[in-house]
């Protein structure tokens, strides 16, 4: 749900949004060198994934449910008078119990845009990679921590801050809206922010190959404005991450 038209919110002009992105996107890179470093390459992702979502909550905390971050409910300030419970527990779990109708409901549309768009990801990639051996389905290792891992190391924090936070932001300066598939978008903020979900990912790693999440930022945006949320986006990005590790692994 989005509370946008009910309260005003501050209008972030495209300049401080671009700035806010130069400085995530630097720390990001800061950390990553750390990969080599003993004992600290293997939090590198939990530090990275801190600095988006950190970002995004604490940017985003005025108006979360006009960044589409709310969450069903989960990251807005609670309006419960019951006792919140040690370190705010019992707080955290009635969020959670509220959040559950919204996370189900995204989860079916994600799913939803996944069965129309995989197959057609995966004849590309066919066509792209043209594996030398028949498909042979090769589950990744611990699958279980992995979903876990995609969901709240990386699509969460990701989604929170290019589809929550920035595609907002940009949009929200933006007179220009056009339909897409049935959905209104602000052209440049949707395009803007898939370009600079790409451009992170070539920073960190300069492989021409990365500039490629371009696509699925562009699917991730349309998800978030179609939904009014980032919940189906998070949901979608965590999927497809998954699905293209078992493409991977089955063909090649």
């Amino acid at each position: 749900r989005c509370s946008c038209d009910a309260m005003p919110h501050t209008r972030i002009s495209p300049r401080r949004a671009l700035s806010t992105y130069v400085v995530v996107s630097v720390a990001v890179f800061a950390v990553t060198r750390l990969q080599a470093v003993p004992g600290l390459g293997a939090y590198v992702h939990l530090i990275v994934a801190a600095i988006f979502l950190l970002s995004a909550v604490r940017l985003t905390r005025d108006d979360p449910a006009h960044y589409g971050v709310a969450l069903g409910g989960l990251l807005e300030p609670s309006t419960d008078d019951r006792p919140a419970g040690p370190l705010g527990l019992f707080d955290l779990f009635r969020a959670l119990v509220r959040a559950i109708p919204s996370a189900l409901r995204e989860l079916g549309v994600a799913l939803g845009v996944a069965a129309v768009v995989f197959p057609l990801y995966a004849v590309g990639y066919h066509w792209w990679v043209e594996p030398h051996s028949s498909f042979a389905l090769a589950l990744p290792p611990a699958l279980a921590s992995l979903v876990l891992a995609q969901l709240v190391v990386v699509a969460l924090p990701e989604e929170a801050f290019f589809r929550g936070y920035l595609q907002t932001a940009l949009g929200d300066s933006s007179a220009r809206r056009v339909r897409v598939l049935g959905v209104e978008l602000a052209l440049g903020a949707w395009v803007v922010q898939a370009a600079l979900f790409a451009l992170v990912h070539f920073i960190v790693d300069p492989n021409p190959g990365r500039l490629a999440v371009f696509f699925p930022g562009l699917l991730f945006g349309w998800v978030r404005a179609w939904r009014g949320g980032i919940g189906a986006a998070i949901a979608l990005h965590a999927l497809s991450n998954l699905y293209s590790e078992i493409l991977a692994r089955s063909w090649l």
